[in-house]
């Protein structure tokens, strides 16, 4: 039950100064004028006052890494959550298999005119609500390091209630340790083992907690699966969350409970040089926890890669960095095939034993990101890129191992046995069906591509 719903206090929008929100509407028209550019791309992040590490200091360890696929050690117990079953030795092996190396989820503070980085963050709460939230650092524009905040509270039944935050660089503070970034009213913390979202504007409160230990569902996204010189590493696939929201039509906060997913991108590139389109899926229903991504730069480049795990009593089995081989199935309505941002209604995907598909379904969000940049900056900005995203409900049915124990590897000179070996796996194989979101982020409509 909300927790407005029984309340006789005054709403909360009634209780805000008027005086307040217009000295508040014109210090963030200023910022946003300032930072021009940023909605888009997103930089790296400085201590304020402070000066930046050397760039090769800071960027060496994540250029051109060669990633191998290793499988991951699986064991029973919720993602984010410890496991007390698990022995630290084994604990261990699944946080180091997992990735070549630990990911590390602080800002790397990149230098050049076009780098940029942001962390995507997706919510699902018990109570019906879900949040999008997006930290964007981004060098393009005026000055360097700049910053923007920009998130949406979504209540079954009500519009979407967007709230942004933009900041130059003397004007937001980033810890030491590249892990704590205060943007005006929004904060994110992503020190171990919980991470924090919050959100403390006069019209809105989100304060959320999230499992984030070093050993939890995680992977870097392989080079082989992007362009050359863009980057991705999802941090947190439903991690455990709690906390309180406070939108402006509540009166009192609201105690929830839910789940996290949380990705990490950079690149020293313009995005929309590298990418058309990017898809990503998030999903979790009864144990399975899914994630899902693929990027497309028009006929020539397309790839994908996804992370799964089941936790359920006969299914203990993952999938990490599986570079999945997605087919893409478009809607045969007419009024989306001539669409300018015209989304899939199905994908398809298939890796060994394991396959799925994945269907979208209703869109809930639709906007344009650099609608926060005040005229004239937004004329240049569209001069490079028209960008949309949209979010939409999606199911997915997934295929996963469903033996108690991963099956040994077959001998690479065993050749008579395939068939059988195929035959034995399929009956190891269960389906999963799960809830899940679907983030499609274009870079420009299909007339630009």
């Amino acid at each position: 039950m909300r927790a407005n719903a029984q309340s006789d206090r005054p709403r909360r929008q009634d209780r805000r100064v008027l005086p307040d929100r217009r000295r508040n509407g014109v210090r963030r028209t200023l910022c946003f004028a300032a930072l021009a550019i940023v909605s888009i791309a997103g930089p790296s992040t400085l201590h304020a006052g402070a000066p930046g590490p050397d760039d090769q200091d800071i960027d060496t360890p994540y250029e051109d890494e060669a990633t191998p696929s290793e499988p991951m050690e699986l064991r029973p117990g919720f993602p984010g959550q410890r496991d007390e079953s698990m022995s630290d030795s084994n604990r261990t092996k699944r946080t180091q298999t997992a990735t070549a190396t630990p990911l590390d989820p602080a800002a790397r503070l990149l230098e050049g005119d076009d780098a940029s980085e942001y962390w995507t963050l997706y919510v699902e709460l018990d109570s019906g609500h879900r949040i999008t939230q997006r930290f964007l650092l981004s060098n393009t524009g005026p000055g360097n390091h700049n910053a923007v905040a920009i998130g949406h509270l979504i209540e079954p039944g009500r519009v979407p209630y967007r709230y942004e935050n933009g900041r130059r660089r003397a004007r937001w503070t980033l810890s030491d340790d590249r892990l704590d970034f205060d943007i005006s009213a929004s904060h994110l913390v992503l020190q171990r083992p919980t991470g924090q979202l919050r959100i403390t504007k006069d019209d809105i409160e989100i304060r959320l907690f999230f499992d984030f230990p070093g050993d939890a569902l995680a992977g870097r996204v392989p080079e082989d699966r992007l362009p050359k010189n863009y980057h991705v590493e999802v941090l947190a696939v439903a991690a455990a969350t709690r906390g309180t929201i406070l939108a402006p039509w509540m009166s009192v906060p609201l105690e929830v409970r839910g789940r996290t997913w949380l990705a990490h991108t950079w690149t020293r590139h313009n995005e929309a040089s590298l990418i058309d389109r990017r898809v990503e899926i998030y999903g979790y229903e009864d144990g399975t926890s899914f994630y899902g991504i693929q990027v497309r730069r028009g006929k020539s480049f397309s790839r994908a890669w996804l992370i799964a795990e089941s936790n359920t009593p006969s299914m203990v089995e993952s999938l990490i960095n599986v570079p999945a081989s997605w087919v893409e199935i478009e809607s045969t309505r007419q009024e989306d095939q001539t669409a300018s941002y015209a989304i899939p209604r199905r994908f398809e995907f298939s890796r060994g034993p394991n396959s799925g598909r994945i269907t979208l379904g209703n869109e809930w969000l639709r906007f344009d990101p650099l609608a926060v940049i005040p005229q004239p900056f937004r004329w240049f900005i569209r001069r490079k890129t028209k960008p949309r995203e949209v979010w939409a409900d999606a199911q997915i049915g997934v295929r996963l191992l469903s033996a108690l124990e991963s099956p040994p590897l077959p001998d690479s000179s065993a050749t008579e046995s395939d068939s059988n070996s195929e035959r034995e796996t399929e009956e190891e194989t269960a389906e999963r069906s799960v809830t899940g979101v679907a983030s499609i982020t274009f870079m420009n409509s299909s007339e630009d591509r």
